[in-house]
C-alpha cells in the first residue's frame, strides 16, 4: 500500500511574456525539465493549468494541440540523445515541415540550408550523421531544427550545460541574436544562477 506519494513540480506558479527570457533555475532533480516538457505536453500534466495566449492548452485533443506545437518547440539537453544517428541532419531539421506540411521539394531545401546557415552550419554538413558533429555543432542541428516551424516560444532545456565551456558563449550569444531576429520568448533552464542572469530578463 502506498503510504505517501513523490509530488513533481508541485505549487509552481509563473507567467512569461512576450518577446521575454525567463529563466528557471533549480538543482538537479528539482523538475524544471518535467516543468519544460509539460508546458509542450511531451509530458501530460495530472493537475494544474497551461494557458498560451490566454487560450487552456492543458487539456487539449493531440489533433487540437497541432497548432500549438508549431508555435511552441524544445531545443534538449543532450544534443546527441536528441537527434536520430540514424537521419542525416537534412532529414532532421526537414522532418517537422514534412509533419506540419510547410515546404516541399527546391524550396524544403534551400530552407534546410539557409536554417543550416543561420545557425552557423554549412550546406556540406545537410548530408552528415549526427556522429559526426562535436557537441556544439549538434546543438546548433537541434537550434536549427526547433527553428523550422518559425516557432513563437522555446523552451531551453540547459542548452549548454552538456558543451565545452569554449562553446557556450557562443550558442548563447547565437540563441540573443535568434531571438532578436526572430522575437522569440524563451524559456530558459539551467541549474547555473550566474549564466542564466547573464540571458534572462527575469529569473
Amino acid at each position: 500500500r502506498k503510504t505517501s506519494y513523490v509530488k513533481a513540480v508541485d505549487n509552481i506558479s509563473f507567467t512569461i511574456d512576450k518577446k521575454e527570457t525567463f529563466g528557471l533555475v533549480g538543482e538537479s532533480g528539482c523538475g524544471k525539465t518535467t516543468t519544460g516538457r509539460a508546458l509542450i505536453r511531451l509530458y501530460e500534466p495530472t493537475g494544474g493549468t497551461i494557458r498560451y495566449d490566454g487560450e487552456d492548452i492543458t487539456k487539449l485533443s493531440a489533433k487540437e494541440f497541432m497548432p500549438y506545437r508549431k508555435k511552441m518547440q524544445m531545443i534538449f539537453q543532450d544534443p546527441y540523445a536528441s537527434l536520430n544517428a540514424r537521419m542525416t541532419v537534412s532529414d532532421i531539421i526537414g522532418e517537422p515541415l514534412d509533419i506540419h506540411h510547410l515546404k516541399t521539394g527546391k524550396e524544403r531545401e534551400e530552407f534546410i540550408l539557409e536554417l543550416l546557415d543561420r545557425v552557423g552550419l554549412n550546406k556540406d554538413h545537410a548530408s552528415r550523421y549526427p556522429h559526426e558533429f562535436s557537441g556544439g555543432q549538434r546543438q546548433r542541428v537541434g537550434i536549427a531544427r526547433a527553428l523550422a516551424v518559425d516557432p513563437e516560444f522555446i523552451i531551453c532545456d540547459e542548452p549548454i550545460s552538456a558543451l565545452d565551456v569554449s562553446i557556450q558563449a557562443q550558442v548563447v550569444n547565437m540563441l540573443k541574436d535568434l531571438q532578436e531576429e526572430f522575437g522569440l520568448t524563451y524559456l530558459f533552464v539551467a541549474h547555473d544562477l550566474s549564466m542564466v542572469r547573464h540571458i534572462s530578463d527575469r529569473v
